[in-house]
């Protein structure tokens, strides 16, 4: 059986970048605070730069994609045959990500990195001192918790708990790859492990004024101020894209030396790596360890926090709130509508791992190749 080609792409900002939330721009608006870029985003612009290498007719397209047709049918009807494999292309990611051979020539410098991912919601730290390793919560054996009535549709579910005096709070920040493996083998993990959001990424504030489009002058009290994403040095946003097997020319992809990404016309430069980041994985070793699974990258869901997937095998969920956003409808020449998903580091506790295991909890297929649902399976401790 053939196997499809996985490319490893990092993505490095030649300016700041701005990403757009799920709020709206409009009168009373003062601040607009770029976030962290979503998937579709990212998949969006490797999209159209490979439509743009396959010399695509964009005006076809959008009139095929109006016709309600599914981005892979109207890929069909406006490339050529030897670019029909774009519609099925995956986008995995983005991640953040940084160099580790700062001190190295160019060529050598993107030899190797690390991946971080968000920290899982369920590590703790105390709110005051410091630790040597983190706490995790677990969930309580059934009947410990007096009072814990789930709704109807949630019966089953056991809330979550940490034995501990002192007062904690979740330990924000991205968690490195030795304690990701440290956390999905149900070890405790290492507080270094943890690096702030600091370290990684800041926000240059920049102030602008309105200007009346038909004088073309600035607009009386209309002085607001936005927010871009600054990465730190040597970080960059890692992204995997995943070619159909056998049909699928991956020179084409490698071509793409640039990609305009986000709003204000950002660029990044392209790296194409020698080899995708090895994404660790556990499953139950015995009766003693039950499965996990951690979001790497925000999801959609039908249910509002619970993935179909894991239908029948919950025990338990922490869930850190949910992120709203659009984005652009190409056919329809307007925003999309607003939907929610739920954020990377949410963590998913099972009795049992479903049969097969997803490689992604996305529910539909358009979601999938667009990035949304990544996620990697770990052990707990019942």
């Amino acid at each position: 059986m053939s196997m499809a080609t996985t490319v490893a792409l990092g993505l490095e900002p030649l300016d700041v970048l701005f990403f757009r939330d799920g709020r709206p721009f409009r009168v009373g608006t003062e601040q607009i605070v770029s976030g962290l870029p979503l998937p579709q985003t990212v998949a969006g612009a490797i999209r159209q730069a490979l439509l743009q290498e396959a010399r695509c007719d964009f005006a076809r397209l959008r009139h095929a994609l109006g016709e309600g047709r599914s981005f892979a049918e109207a890929v069909k009807q406006t490339c050529q045959p030897d670019h029909h494999w774009i519609g099925q292309v995956v986008v995995r990611g983005p991640w953040l990500a940084r160099w580790l051979n700062q001190e190295k020539e160019e060529q050598e410098k993107h030899e190797k990195y690390e991946v971080l991912v968000p920290a899982p919601a369920i590590l703790h730290k105390p709110k005051k001192g410091s630790v040597d390793r983190l706490r995790r919560l677990h969930p309580l054996p059934d009947g410990q918790l007096p009072g814990w009535f789930p709704p109807q549709d949630q019966q089953g579910l056991r809330p979550l708990w940490l034995k501990e005096l002192a007062v904690t709070e979740p330990a924000e920040g991205y968690l490195t790859p030795a304690g990701l493996e440290q956390f999905l083998r149900g070890e405790e993990v290492a507080a270094e492990a943890v690096v702030p959001a600091s370290k990684l990424f800041a926000f240059d504030h920049r102030t602008g004024i309105g200007i009346h489009p038909d004088r073309l002058t600035a607009a009386e009290s209309q002085i607001y101020s936005l927010s871009f994403l600054a990465l730190k040095q040597d970080v960059f946003l890692y992204v995997e894209v995943v070619l159909p097997a056998e049909i699928a020319d991956p020179e084409l992809l490698r071509n793409i030396t640039h990609l305009p990404l986000g709003g204000e016309g950002k660029q990044v430069k392209v790296h194409s790596l020698p080899q995708s980041f090895a994404w660790p994985n556990q499953r139950p070793q015995g009766e003693k360890q039950k499965p996990l699974v951690l979001l790497t990258t925000p999801c959609p869901f039908q249910a509002g926090w619970k993935p179909q997937a894991l239908n029948g095998c919950l025990v338990a969920a922490a869930v850190p709130g949910s992120l709203a956003f659009s984005g652009w409808d190409l056919a329809r020449g307007g925003p999309k509508p607003t939907r929610f998903a739920v954020p990377a580091g949410s963590v998913y506790f099972l009795e049992s791992g479903p049969n097969p295991w997803p490689q992604s909890l996305a529910e539909s297929d358009e979601d999938r190749q667009l990035g949304w649902g990544c996620c990697l399976t770990g052990v707990w401790n019942p």
